[in-house]
């Protein structure tokens, strides 16, 4: 058993002058750590596999609007197809339109503000 221990990291110390049950502890451990891993690489491998029928979908949209339009052609696209830059650009035009509601918000207070105020004078 002693292999075993090594293989799934348990400390010699710790397997010699341990518990045995903290041997059964590591085992566990590492059974959750290899199902973690395996449901990560499946994940990953599902992915991978919907961006390739992504680009397999944009290559038969290109070539049949080639094929079947008359005007300007259509082109595949330039560079590889970028979640995380698009992720980015979304975050930062919703911050964008944020900060422009803040300054309309601000700009109506400031008008209410001094509608108010001519009232009072009155």
């Amino acid at each position: 058993m002693y292999p075993e221990a090594i293989a799934i990291g348990m400390p010699s110390e710790e397997f010699w002058d341990g518990k045995p049950s903290r041997f059964w502890s590591y085992v566990e451990a590492y059974k959750l750590r290899l199902e973690r891993e395996e449901q990560m690489q499946s994940s990953l491998i599902d992915y991978q596999s919907w961006l390739t029928g992504l680009y397999v979908h944009n290559a038969l949209q290109v070539a049949l609007a080639n094929s079947f339009s008359k005007g300007r052609k259509s082109k595949y696209v330039a560079e590889p197809i970028s979640f995380t830059e698009r992720k980015k650009r979304s975050s930062d035009e919703r911050k964008r339109r944020e900060r422009e509601l803040e300054n309309q918000f601000l700009a109506f207070k400031q008008l209410t503000d001094a509608m108010n105020g001519g009232l009072k004078k009155r």
